[in-house]
């Protein structure tokens, strides 16, 4: 991590008034589980500035608004909520942002937006800053998706001089002044995690690392049946996050850890079975416990003395 927080350094230290900047339109369609991304180009006039300050506030932060990032944690599944001066950092490449950087790449082969109906239906916003060797794609979910039908509905007012004034509103278009994340070389700089997770096919390569991981579990003889276990996890995104979770920290392939595992179970008396070989019996009853324990995140407090469940957790240094 130590690389990457010089990296965060230099990108501080960037003048964020000489980047260029062309802004892009995202639409995403989804079919049997897959995105496919259709990027368009268009023109601004004045929102240059708004959005060099709004990248230099994402890395530096803003008085009184936006903390800088100090800290950098590795993304996972199930990364711990994040401190208002923490960024995640995800490799660019295992995630759909990537396609859509690809295809930003391919300039003028984009269709350009020349008019306001092309908007409908928009996804998100990628703000793309370039300056020498230093490229930033900036990314903005559009919240709900952007619609000309339901923007026509709306009345907006504004005040001015002691009176109101009506302003048309197919002339309106809302630009958060906020972005989500941002890839830089081969990283991605995570704020908003729950915005970033949408722009991943995240419950697909879910479902492909479960039976991927169901197996390896089977193979280490630790569950009687490999499809009660894919069962009882289904598509439910929690018990997915805590599965690939076991990636990880592998505990499953330490036999000493599963038999302590199965200690623990008979001390306390929980309703997790096992065979006569001692593999465990899984169904929709239990699944939720035996991911917790076989990723070892069920804790007694030190101060209360209450067992509790945590799902991400700091070791202490």
């Amino acid at each position: 991590m130590q690389d990457k927080n010089q990296i965060l350094e230099q990108i501080k230290a960037i003048n964020f008034d000489a980047l260029n900047c062309r802004l892009w339109v995202i639409k995403r369609s989804s079919r049997i589980g897959n995105n496919s991304y259709r990027v368009l180009s268009t023109a601004i006039s004045g929102l240059d500035a708004d959005f060099k300050n709004t990248l230099k506030h994402f890395f530096c932060g803003a008085d009184g608004v936006i903390e800088p990032i100090r800290q950098l944690a590795v993304y996972a599944p199930l990364t711990a909520e994040m401190d208002e001066d923490r960024a995640l950092l995800h490799s660019l490449e295992t995630t759909d942002f990537g396609q859509i950087i690809q295809k930003i790449r391919d300039g003028a082969d984009n269709d350009a937006i020349q008019d306001i109906k092309q908007f409908n239906n928009a996804w998100a916003l990628v703000i793309e800053f370039t300056e020498g060797a230093n490229k930033f794609y900036a990314f903005s979910k559009i919240k709900g998706g952007w619609n000309l039908r339901r923007s026509n509905s709306a009345r907006n007012w504004v005040f001015r001089e002691g009176h109101f004034e009506k302003v048309e509103a197919e002339k309106i278009f809302s630009f958060r002044n906020a972005i989500d994340f941002v890839a830089y070389g081969d990283d991605v700089f995570i704020r908003d995690k729950a915005n970033y997770e949408l722009g991943l096919n995240i419950r697909e390569g879910l479902i492909a690392k479960r039976d991927v991981l169901v197996d390896a579990f089977a193979e280490n003889g630790i569950i009687t049946s490999v499809d009660d276990l894919k069962v009882a996890i289904g598509t439910n995104k929690t018990l997915l996050r805590r599965l690939v979770s076991a990636e990880e920290t592998r505990y499953f392939e330490d036999q000493q850890f599963i038999e302590d595992m199965k200690g623990i179970i008979n001390e306390h008396g929980w309703e997790l079975p096992s065979d006569d070989e001692g593999k465990f019996i899984i169904d929709e009853n239990n699944i939720d416990l035996f991911l917790k324990l076989i990723n070892d995140k069920r804790f007694i407090s030190l101060i209360k003395r209450q067992m509790v469940d945590a799902d991400a957790v700091e070791v202490v240094q």
